[in-house]
């Protein structure tokens, strides 16, 4: 087959790929570059800040050190610290000559039991052979000749050269092995003596010692050097915490296996001196993103019982601790993390996640804000309407209550049936050793219900506890007919503070329709019970027991710069605009008797389960008692 011409122009031939090799080489080197660079340093910011953190604090470490030493030099100069030197150079100088005695004794001996030692040990080695050779032994005479042979290698003569190059020989192996304890048990003495004789040496060198750190500002110079030291020879590393939930007792959803790596770049939290951000600055630049990071912990009283070995920091400051890649991951500030960290205005936050149901949780100057907050929300009567963890929990453990006698109760009827059912088995077994096992675990499930009865017992008696702790911000409104003028509830109901610029009722914003049906119902659904009819008294007389009485020590009266009195009870300034006449006087006379009633009459929403088993004179008698209860009860508005 002819062959086929080639063309004039050919691709191959006539054009060079020689530019798109080197542009793919050049793209390709690039890439691989960049690759190299990411992986060490795009992913790893951290190792920048550890750099800059290495640089920064040892400056600051070096200057830190010369300010101390000047401060050292005040201390050492005080009157104080000049006595504690006195007694420790007193004390050294007395100890100093047995001092020197004892270490030359010590050398020589030390020199003689190497000397001695040599051939001791070579000796005492073929003589424990021998013997375990002797007791292992099975043939009596095989024994008796390795008993003499032994004997003879005892009484053989050993040579030592002692440290002053004289030989010493010991006859036999006996008076070696004395020689050589008598050293050992002589240096172990004089060390030991020696450790006596330096013991008030070192007392008093750790009180000058003590007395130095405690009235140092900040750390000695020596301290200092040390720090110095190990940030000189830090080599970049991830700094991780790994916080188990069952020793830190942490509730959160991803507490599971916390790991905190924020200290590969806050690397300064838990130094032992106060780092700030103008101190961690680079000279004549203000603070920047380094300088903010290498901060000391605010408050380091904190960390002393929230030690972050333990907890760990994203339980109490949130965001992502695992992220080393960027600061907005560490921060948690992207869209696929639940918990970003808190702003500085939240920080106080954090106190929540474990300390929701502590009303205070004040650590010098942090907490105070979450902690005003919690007396607020109770004050304010946030805790009528909205339930919260730390408020109010006696319905919850009412329900708890009622749940556990339910059990117990299915628990003894299960004991009691099982219990018969063994009776009926022992009375039909093959012989008297099963009938008698099976009648003791009979009796013993009897013994169990017994038992049962007592914590059911107990339960209802902490039901009635918790029954009597069950209460309101607010008053009871079943004697508002007695209690108050009924052309008063709109008014009060209209806007509270303008009426009490005190009170804790939150304006609701009402129409004039919904508040004439609300003063309607709450004036219809209110018991009906008539009061006896008083005389008016004598205001000025009044005034003068008011005031003479004691009554201010718990009310009070006047508004705004006016207020005067406790806080304790209710404010009385125009009490009369919405209280009954008669009813004041009631109130007035019979002030202990509604001290004593007044838990009673919140016993009126009782789970039916309580009701039965826990109060059965409340539940059968609520209804005889509602009219005495309603009389007397008291004004908390």
């Amino acid at each position: 087959m002819p062959e086929k011409p080639i063309p004039e122009n050919d691709p191959v031939v006539s054009k060079s790929l020689a530019p798109h090799y080197v542009i793919s080489m050049v793209i390709l080197m690039a890439t691989l570059f960049w690759a190299l660079w990411d992986e060490d340093f795009g992913q790893r910011p951290w190792k920048a800040f550890q750099h800059e953190w290495k640089d920064r604090y040892s400056t600051f470490l070096k200057t830190a050190r010369s300010q101390s030493g000047d401060a050292q030099k005040e201390v050492e100069a005080s009157a104080d610290y000049q006595k504690l030197r006195q007694d420790y150079d007193a004390a050294s100088q007395n100890a100093a000559p047995r001092i020197k005695e004892i270490n030359e004794r010590l050398r020589d001996l030390s020199q003689q039991i190497l000397a001695v030692q040599n051939g001791f040990t070579d000796r005492r080695a073929y003589v424990s052979a021998s013997t375990y050779d002797i007791e292992t032994e099975t043939s009596a005479s095989a024994k008796q000749r390795k008993r003499r042979s032994l004997e003879e290698y005892k009484k053989e003569s050993t040579t030592a050269e002692m440290p002053d190059g004289k030989k010493k020989t010991f006859k036999d192996y006996d008076e070696l092995e004395k020689t050589y304890n008598d050293l050992k048990n002589e240096r172990t003495q004089l060390s030991a003596e020696l450790g006596e004789i330096i013991k008030p040496v070192n007392e008093k060198k750790e009180l000058m010692d003590a007395y130095l750190t405690d009235h140092m500002v900040n750390l000695t110079p020596s301290q200092l050097a040390g720090l110095q030291n190990k940030t000189e020879a830090w080599t970049p590393k991830i700094v991780q915490i790994n916080v188990s939930e069952h020793n830190a007792d942490i509730v959160r959803e991803d507490s599971s296996n916390i790991v905190d790596r924020c200290e590969s770049c806050h690397m300064g939290i838990r130094e032992p001196v106060k780092l700030t951000a103008v101190s961690m600055s680079l000279k004549g630049k203000k603070p920047d993103e380094y300088a903010r990071a290498f901060t000391s912990h605010p408050e380091p009283d904190l960390l002393k019982t929230h030690d972050p070995d333990k907890f760990g920091c994203t339980p109490c400051h949130q965001g992502n601790g695992r992220a080393t890649t960027s600061v907005e991951k560490a921060h948690g500030h992207y869209e696929h993390w639940l918990w970003p960290v808190f702003s500085p205005g939240n920080y106080e936050s954090g106190c929540q996640i474990c300390h929701s149901a502590d009303m205070v949780v004040v650590t010098n100057d942090v907490g105070w804000v979450v902690s005003e907050g919690k007396d607020l929300f109770r004050q304010r009567g946030c805790v009528g309407c909205h339930r919260f963890e730390g408020y109010d929990k006696e319905p919850e453990d009412l329900l708890s209550v009622a749940q556990q006698i339910k059990q117990l109760d299915q628990e003894k009827k299960d004991n009691f049936k099982q219990a018969g059912d063994l009776m009926k088995q022992a009375d039909k077994a093959e012989s008297n050793e099963e009938a008698n096992r099976l009648n003791d675990r009979a009796v013993a499930l009897k013994v169990t219900n017994s038992k049962l009865d007592l914590r059911i017992v107990q339960l209802d008696r902490s039901t009635k506890s918790l029954l009597e702790d069950m209460k309101k911000v607010g008053p009871n409104l079943k004697d508002i007919r007695l209690k108050l003028n009924k052309n008063w509830i709109p008014v009060w109901l209209k806007k509270p503070s303008d009426f009490r610029a005190t009170t804790k009722m939150p304006n609701f914003r009402l129409t004039d329709d919904q508040i004439k049906a609300i003063s309607a119902f709450i004036w219809q659904s209110a018991f009906t019970d008539s009061l006896p009819k008083h005389k008016l008294g004598n205001a000025a007389h009044g005034k003068e027991l008011f005031e003479s009485r004691g009554c201010l020590a718990c009310h009070s009266i006047g508004e705004g710069d006016q207020l005067q009195g406790g806080t304790f009870a209710a404010n009385l300034t125009r009490v009369g605009e919405k209280a009954n006449y008669d009813y004041l006087v009631r109130s007035t006379t019979l002030a202990s008797a509604l001290v004593l009633i007044a838990p009673l009459k919140r016993k009126t929403s009782v789970p039916r389960t309580t009701k039965r088993r826990a109060c059965p004179s409340l539940s059968t008698s609520s209804t005889a008692a509602a009219p005495t209860t309603a009389t007397n009860s008291r004004s908390r508005t």
